[in-house]
């Protein structure tokens, strides 16, 4: 039987957008299947060993990230968070924030959740603070400002007393509450006797 050639002609246009259909399905089937592995992976290394990528994790803007700003004793070595850094940190919810300040401030606002070991009262409350604290986890010293200091020498403490994952939170309390962040006031859960 000879077919005309007009339908010899959308014959092979047919043949081409069934290939072009099953080509494009498996495409699309080697794209779910990647997807599914990728998931399944990064759920196992987060219940293992947390190295996975949470499902949750802020992703700052880099384009506008800019410099950190110094404190004047600052040494090589010290180790500085950014604004976005530190909540950052904050929000996945398992670290420890110090306020640095004096008592009176921390009792009238801090963040949220942060414990007082004001650093130039060490010695009294160290004995407090010291159960409270876990050298496996990260802590983040903050104190008033840009003004401010104390936290960096907090964090150089810690250090030295074995608490490797201390980092100053420099411009603290200021950076923080300009921006809106989670602050509260003390409820006397945070509070340390003396």
């Amino acid at each position: 039987m000879i077919i005309p050639c007009r339908f010899r002609l959308t014959l092979s246009r047919l043949e081409f957008i069934l290939s072009a259909m099953k080509s494009l399905r498996d495409a699309i089937l080697i794209l779910i299947v990647g997807a599914l592995i990728g998931i399944a992976v990064n759920t196992v290394r987060n219940s293992t060993s947390a190295k996975g990528l949470a499902w949750d994790t802020p992703w700052p803007d880099n384009r506008q990230k800019r410099e950190l700003e110094l404190p004047p004793s600052y040494q090589p070595g010290d180790s500085l968070l950014s604004l976005e850094e530190a909540y950052g940190i904050y929000l996945r919810g398992n670290a420890i924030f110090i306020d640095s300040r004096e008592p009176y401030e921390y009792e009238e606002d801090h963040i949220k959740g942060a414990i007082n070991l004001p650093f130039e009262q060490w010695d009294t409350y160290w004995e407090s603070v010291r159960p409270m604290l876990d050298p496996r986890k990260e802590i983040v010293a903050y104190c008033g400002g840009l003004d401010c200091e104390l936290s960096l020498f907090l964090a150089r403490e810690l250090k030295q007393l074995g608490y490797e994952h201390s980092y100053i939170f420099f411009g603290g309390w200021q950076k923080w509450n300009d921006a809106g962040l989670p602050v509260e006031k003390s409820e006397g859960s945070h509070e340390i006797s003396q």
